[in-house]
């Protein structure tokens, strides 16, 4: 049996680093971003976690079949490529939320083609999320068709 592997940090480590250098940016006066465009990396890392993590719960709650056999996981490194696109989604979805929240009311910011693009973002990254869940535990139909 393989060990757990530990908890992969870099992702926090690549977006703290990101936002001290933002913040040391904005200090300097040489962008005039709010602090939240500053903690947007944090943010999207977060942000991808919690689907991560909630879109698991759910795919292990429909893939239980209720028999007592152990849910197969596997694991495979290609399916990260998911992991990736859902973060890109993330990112997509939280920059066009902080811009719709930032600007100005009467601007084309607020137009609808800037929330399509939000819902949209929001859409993709949740399937994103469960292609990789259903790549990595099987539903029952799944093993049934490889026996």
């Amino acid at each position: 049996m393989k060990a757990a592997q530990p908890i992969q940090t870099l992702g926090f480590y690549l977006s703290g680093f990101l936002c001290l250098v933002l913040a040391v940016l904005k200090l300097t006066t040489a962008l005039h971003w709010s602090w939240w465009r500053v903690m947007l990396p944090v943010l999207v890392v977060l942000g991808h976690n919690v689907l991560y993590i909630t879109v698991g719960f759910v795919w292990l709650f429909f893939a239980d079949d209720g028999s007592t056999e152990d849910v197969a996981l596997r694991d495979d490194d290609h399916l990260y490529g998911y992991q990736l696109a859902a973060m890109l989604c993330v990112l997509v979805f939280a920059y066009n939320v902080l811009e719709h929240i930032e600007a100005d009311p009467t601007t084309a910011w607020s137009s609808p083609a800037r929330w399509t693009l939000i819902f949209v973002s929001g859409v993709l990254s949740t399937m994103f999320q469960f292609l990789f869940w259903r790549k990595v535990v099987p539903t029952d139909d799944h093993r049934t068709r490889k026996n």
